[in-house]
């Protein structure tokens, strides 16, 4: 057995090839989430983490709802709940009642989360050429359409 174990350790890395789509589809996004986090902290902005920058990426730029967010994330209205709380305190966003369903509350982007938004939009943008001069212009152009097109139903 430990022969077994040493020979396995000793051994080349497999080729990327073996690695599954969805495991190369969410090292992208790591890369892109990390790459904004840095950026956050290198420019002294507020400190926020993934799920975060998840939830804001799902505003839309506009307002919406704890349900809405929670369907579109997968996840609990209480843990939009929770994210939600941690960015009014950031002041990115706000919390307002609805005019025609005064029960509900809608999730509103404020001027500083606008702000915030627009800065981050220009990083990815600068990240998206950074990945464009790292893989060339036709490769990211191929990805890009790749991902845009309608996949179907799962």
């Amino acid at each position: 057995m430990k022969d077994v174990v040493n020979k396995v350790d000793e051994s080349e890395p497999e080729e990327d090839d073996s690695i599954s789509l969805l495991q190369l589809l969410e090292r992208g996004h790591t890369w892109f989430q990390e790459g904004l986090l840095a950026a956050c902290r290198a420019r002294g902005w507020r400190s926020l983490g993934r799920a975060d920058l998840r939830l804001l990426a799902n505003l839309n730029c506009g307002t919406t709802y704890s349900s809405e967010l929670a369907r579109r994330l997968g996840v609990s209205r209480q843990a939009v709940g929770k994210l939600v709380k941690n960015l009014v305190k950031e002041g990115l966003v706000k919390l307002e009642t609805d005019p025609d369903q005064r029960n509900m509350k809608r999730i509103v982007i404020t001027s500083e989360g606008g702000k915030w938004i627009d800065e981050a939009v220009g990083e990815l943008d600068r990240m998206e050429r950074s990945l464009a001069e790292r893989l060339g212009e036709e490769k990211l152009a191929v990805l890009r359409e790749a991902l845009e097109a309608d996949w179907g139903a799962p």
